[in-house]
């Protein structure tokens, strides 16, 4: 069984160290992942670049008002003004919907961390087998005291329970 561990630094650089070293520790490259605007290359883990996504979700809205439009036009030959403008309506709000939907996906694990990660901290999240859970937790707060380590909950732990 394993559980998942969050480190966030707020230099990137810092951030590459602390993979390095959890690699090091035997830790599998497949058991981390990295999210963060910028990223330093050569990392040898899964690394998914965090970007707000406004300009994607507008794009999608656009991609799908043209395609509702397009297609009900080719479907429904003659069809008035009226009911292009509607189906190019009901396209945007679906082609948004689908794109927030996607991002909402990629980006659940770090959810908590999004205005860290809007200012340009990297998160790390590893995945680390139950019984060595403190043992990595101890070597990465004693290698790394410049990064947060969050421990099991992406927001931090609260300070009282």
């Amino acid at each position: 069984m394993t559980t998942s561990i969050y480190i966030r630094a707020r230099d990137p650089e810092n951030g590459a160290r602390v993979v390095e070293d959890m690699l090091a520790l035997g830790l599998p490259p497949e058991r981390l992942k990295v999210y963060g605007k910028r990223i330093p290359e050569g990392l040898r883990v899964q690394a998914i670049r965090w970007h707000r996504g406004i300009l994607s979700i507008v794009l999608a809205a656009i991609a799908g008002a043209i395609a509702f439009a397009v297609v009900g036009a080719v479907l429904l030959i003659g069809i008035d003004s009226e009911t292009a403008e509607l189906l190019a309506l009901v396209g945007a709000g679906t082609g948004a919907f689908w794109q927030q939907s996607r991002l909402s996906r990629r980006y659940a694990a770090v959810s908590a961390q999004k205005d860290a990660l809007r200012h340009g901290d990297m998160m790390i999240v590893a995945d680390v087998d139950n019984a060595e859970l403190e043992w990595v937790e101890t070597q990465v707060a004693e290698s790394h005291p410049e990064v947060l380590l969050l421990g099991t909950d992406p927001g931090g732990v609260p300070p009282f329970p």
